[in-house]
């Protein structure tokens, strides 16, 4: 392979790192702030930048957003699926909902409050959980424990002592929440008269959130019909790659990092990419 060969693979692995960070990074009412990554991203990467360096451009851009520390509460798991019905095209349903919020400025403010309200309130269960884990550890791996193998309406039953009570309506509150969550993406999605939250996506989720030892269910970044995801309880994710794999949604076996993005000395996009990859 020549240099401009080396240079177009080079470009490629750092474009398919970063739209993986993408996938995670970007959350329940990111749909403007996706689009402005994804156009960041192809720009630093047509420049043909070292992986580090499109990161960094990334993370120290302009963002009208604050960063703060934030992971999933521990014994929880990500399981991001694809759903191999074709994907969505972020700006144009961008435009469609900046079309909408210039038509109907009074109900889509409504809405907007509305859904960063269920984000923050998903925001604040989660931190709590963590908290409870510190604090009361032995209470909180035993919800969880037991709660992995229940169904989400027979959580409440193992709420036999106080501690353990204050877990369980921190998992059911989080829960909630993300159906506040996904209800008023969809209100936004109906009136813009684009699938943020399309119907088949909606009896996809509902049927995870069936599932024992699923807290949360939902459709990351900007919606559409590119993915979905859910959080399990323990280790019943097992649970949920089977009942994917029988409605054909393709789980996608990778683990969340809690040191969140970085790069290791091992990757070989470190390294100048040789003539020995064809």
């Amino acid at each position: 392979m020549g240099m401009n060969g080396s240079s177009c693979w080079h470009k490629y692995r750092q474009t398919t790192f970063i739209s993986i960070f993408i996938l995670f990074a970007a959350s329940s009412t990111s749909l403007f702030m996706a689009q402005d990554i994804v156009l960041l991203t192809l720009q630093v990467a047509a420049q043909a930048l070292p992986a580090p360096e499109v990161i960094s451009d990334i993370l120290n851009g302009n963002w009208d957003h604050e960063r703060t520390e934030f992971s999933l509460p521990p014994l929880m798991t990500l399981l991001p699926g694809e759903p191999g019905t074709g994907g969505s095209s972020t700006p144009s349903m961008v435009g469609a909902v900046k079309k909408w919020q210039k038509s109907d400025p009074q109900k889509s403010l409504d809405t907007w409050r509305r859904l960063s309200e269920a984000n923050s309130q998903l925001e604040i269960q989660l931190n709590f959980l963590s908290k409870l884990a510190k604090e009361q550890w032995d209470a909180y791996k035993s919800v969880i424990d037991s709660c992995s193998k229940l169904r989400s309406e027979k959580w409440i039953e193992q709420a036999s002592e106080p501690n353990k009570e204050a877990v369980i309506k921190a998992l059911l509150g989080a829960k909630e929440a993300m159906l506040g969550i996904r209800y008023h993406m969809r209100l936004m999605g109906e009136a813009a008269g684009v699938p943020i939250k399309p119907e088949s996506q909606t009896k996809l989720l509902d049927a995870t959130l069936n599932l024992e030892g699923v807290l949360l269910a939902g459709v990351p970044g900007a919606g559409g019909f590119d993915a979905v995801f859910a959080v399990t309880l323990g280790d019943s994710s097992s649970n949920v790659t089977k009942t994917w794999s029988s409605l054909n949604v393709l789980a996608l076996l990778v683990k969340e990092d809690p040191c969140g993005v970085s790069l290791e000395s091992a990757d070989p996009r470190t390294n100048e990419i040789t003539s020995a990859v064809s």
